[in-house]
């Protein structure tokens, strides 16, 4: 095995993180809603509105028998003066006693502006009727104290306090939105921070990092639905290479993987292939009978055994049925006799399928008898290849009994799923005695390329190079070997 540093471990892959978002995207939106909702709260547990009411007045100097301005310097320190008298306490025992009021509930505050003759008068209550009315009453009572005071100045009234409609200290909607986009780029965050630490296959790059283990090929995402239609019917394609719709990509991936189990027969004589995963639902029944039927394109004569005794599978893909006396399940467990047991054949294909008619729970019963190996290599004798689609390694520790019936096991891996430790135990537990033929990177995305859009593979090689597969055969003769089968 290898040893990896920890930034291996962090991996950035587009389709993962946006897989991820979109999965998660309803806690970005609950972030949100949390956030709306706490400043509401906040707003009606802390937040109290106050209400100003204000009114301008202008400072004004008597002369002679008329009312004139005299200079700006005595104006202005009249202003200062009377801004003063204001916010005595005497004034507002008389705005009281004009409203007939106990106390004067408000907050009364006087201020002029800088070097003019120009007063603001403003009085902040808890409501707006009370800021208004007691307001009204200090301008009312005011020349009470200011004529015994200064008898040559008068107060003008430039403009006349109102009910104000909204509240002074209205809340700003700056810090609401920074509470609940701070929330919503937290939980985002978190979102991108887990998808890149989270220990999994995403890609070859990252498998070549975390994992010690030969690389068979990298299968990529195939439409699940071939027209709008079938979308609207939830109608799922099978994913199977005899599909005319199978893209050229996902049908060469199986021609490398047939090629080199080509190649371990011919240089160490290994026919009997066990196909297994870490966990379910990575795609190791496809891979198996896709693989069965590529060897079968290629002119071998196959058998695909069906020995997922938990849930087998095959049936469904393949839409077979296993009759009562032509169970896979039984003739492992002696209960019918290997001489007395013919695999279906596939299409009047060169494929064969060992199928079974339900699930075998008392499997872990009989799989380790000495029968069972006799009973596969029985039946390996008639065929070129023999294909087995077993359980998943987390569903059942029988995987490794499994596979010492065979001669090479393939390790399934689907990106993004299964975490970098278990697939590593999983690599050990099957590497044992050179019987281990590599791992399958299955439902990569696919990656954009302008080499990719005008055909050519992985290695920007054209598809000429690839016989009857290659862009110059007609689209006709392709589909017609697909349908042979």
């Amino acid at each position: 095995m290898k040893d990896f540093e920890l930034k291996d471990k962090i991996t950035f892959e587009w389709y993962s993180l946006l897989k991820d978002f979109i999965l998660n995207c309803w806690l970005i939106v609950l972030a949100a809603i949390i956030g709306f909702s706490s400043v509401y709260v906040l707003e009606q547990s802390v937040y109290k509105p106050v209400y100003t009411s204000s009114a301008t007045l202008m400072v004004q100097v008597k002369t002679g028998t008329y009312q004139a301005y005299t200079n700006l310097s005595a104006s202005t320190e009249m202003a200062t003066i009377f801004k003063e008298v204001f916010v005595q306490p005497s004034m507002k025992e008389k705005a009281v006693e004009y409203l007939e009021k106990e106390r004067f509930e408000g907050s009364l505050s006087a201020s002029v502006l800088t070097n003019t003759n120009i007063i603001t008068l403003s009085v902040t209550a808890d409501d707006p009727e009370t800021a208004y009315y007691e307001l009204r009453a200090v301008l009312e009572v005011y020349p009470q104290i200011s004529e015994s005071i200064f008898s040559n100045a008068v107060l003008d009234v430039v403009s006349a306090p109102e009910v104000p409609k909204a509240p002074s200290n209205s809340a700003s909607t700056l810090y609401k939105d920074l509470i609940i986009f701070g929330l919503v780029v937290a939980v985002a965050g978190a979102i991108v921070v887990l998808s890149l630490l989270r220990d999994t296959i995403k890609d070859e790059k990252s498998f070549n990092k975390k994992i010690g283990a030969p690389h068979l090929v990298t299968i990529t995402k195939e439409r699940k639905y071939h027209t709008f239609k079938d979308f609207l019917k939830k109608k799922k394609s099978k994913q199977l290479v005899t599909d005319v719709f199978s893209s050229f990509k996902f049908t060469e991936s199986y021609q490398k993987i047939a090629a080199k189990l080509e190649y371990y027969k011919r240089t160490q004589g290994d026919k009997i292939f066990l196909v297994t995963s870490v966990a379910a639902n990575e795609g190791k029944t496809t891979i198996s009978i896709n693989t069965a039927l590529t060897l079968a394109l290629r002119g071998k004569r196959v058998a695909l055994l069906d020995m997922d005794l938990m849930k087998p599978s095959v049936p469904k893909v393949l839409e077979m049925e296993a009759s009562k006396d032509a169970d896979l399940g039984s003739v492992l467990s002696g209960k019918i006799n290997v001489e007395k047991f013919d695999l279906k054949s596939y299409k009047s294909s060169l494929l064969c399928v060992g199928l079974n008619n339900g699930s075998h729970r008392n499997f872990s019963d009989w799989i380790n008898l000495p029968y069972v190996k006799e009973t596969v290599d029985k039946i390996a004798e008639n065929f070129d290849f023999v294909i087995i689609d077993s359980m998943p390694i987390s569903a059942s520790a029988d995987v490794s009994a499994l596979a010492k019936l065979v001669d090479k096991t393939v390790l399934v891996i689907k990106a993004d799923y299964a975490q970098t430790g278990e697939i590593n135990d999983a690599v050990l537990m099957l590497n044992k005695k050179d019987r281990f033929a590599g791992c399958v990177i299955n439902d990569t995305p696919v990656e954009f390329s302008l080499f990719g859009q005008w055909g050519a593979d992985e290695n920007s090689y054209m598809n000429k190079y690839y016989g009857d597969y290659g862009k110059y055969t007609s689209y006709r003769n392709r589909r017609n070997d697909k349908q042979d089968i």
